[in-house]
């Protein structure tokens, strides 16, 4: 085959690999979205878990999980390496070609000055043959080291998938007897209670304060037992001995008892009340 077949050949093996690793990118961002959702469900499960329900179907549930995890790391580390690491060789930027192209055409031109000059052997190269060789040896290089690099990378997502697939068997396992056996904590068909911290705290806080405002009304009421007992008072607050006013002449128009002011706290005392104060 002449250069020229070659060269329309070797680039579109070039340009077929790079489409080709494009593909495997592809292949393994669906590959780590799978992985995350996975371990999204596995990690409901965990956490929702009921560790006092069933403790056999627990225990299995968490070593299914396990053997899980172990077989998602494996399936996680080939999806790394056939996504990162990977080197590819790319055609060199237009700018080196064009200037190796210029070189050559430099090249003949000193060429033919050393053969006028001095007699030189050298030979007058062919710039178009040239740089189709040049581009040819480079496609194909390229092209080759890509291809190399592209089945590595679809061997790695291939590894990746199968441990994927594998995993999903402990992973069912978990999930048939997570549904099954109802393990979850929070499913409505199970009567749990709700223990709110802040509200229980506030409660408490209240019944204390409740209990030492009774027992500071049963201290004020003793002491008022006992203030009562020294003034000969009985607790309704009428004296023992009732003073009878002598009859000196014209009747004295007797006066009303008190007004008795009963506060809160149980404590009475007292008040004379005079009759204008009465009438108002």
């Amino acid at each position: 085959m002449e250069v020229k077949e070659l060269l329309v050949v070797f680039e579109k093996m070039y340009l077929q690999e790079n489409e080709i690793k494009e593909k495997i990118t592809i292949r393994v961002q669906v590959l780590f979205t799978l992985i995350l959702a996975v371990i999204t469900v596995s990690s409901y499960m965990l956490r929702m878990l009921d560790l006092e329900r069933y403790i056999s179907v627990s225990a299995s549930i968490i070593a299914s999980l396990v053997v899980f995890y172990a077989g998602l790391a494996v399936s996680t580390k080939y999806a790394i390496r056939a996504f990162w690491g990977n080197t590819f060789k790319q055609m060199p930027p237009a700018v080196e070609v064009r200037g190796y192209c210029s070189a050559l055409i430099i090249y003949n031109e000193e060429v033919e000055k050393a053969k006028s000059a001095h007699g030189a052997e050298a030979e007058v190269i062919d710039v178009r043959a040239e740089i189709d060789t040049y581009l040819c040896n480079v496609y194909e290089e390229c092209a080759t080291h890509n291809s190399e690099i592209n089945q590595e990378r679809s061997r790695k997502v291939h590894e990746s998938f199968k441990w994927l697939l594998r995993s999903f068997v402990p992973l069912g396992i978990a999930g048939i007897l997570f549904v099954g056996f109802d393990m979850d904590v929070s499913s409505p068909r199970k009567n749990f209670q709700v223990i709110d911290k802040y509200v229980g705290d506030q409660i408490g806080g209240v019944r204390n304060s409740i209990d030492l405002i009774a027992s500071q009304v049963v201290e004020l009421r003793k002491s008022y037992m006992s203030e009562s007992k020294k003034t000969g008072n009985k607790p309704g607050g009428q004296s023992e001995n009732v003073t009878v006013p002598l009859k000196t002449g014209a009747p004295v128009k007797p006066s009303g008892p008190p007004v008795r002011i009963v506060l809160e706290d149980d404590r009475s005392q007292s008040i004379e009340v005079s009759d204008e104060q009465r009438k108002k």
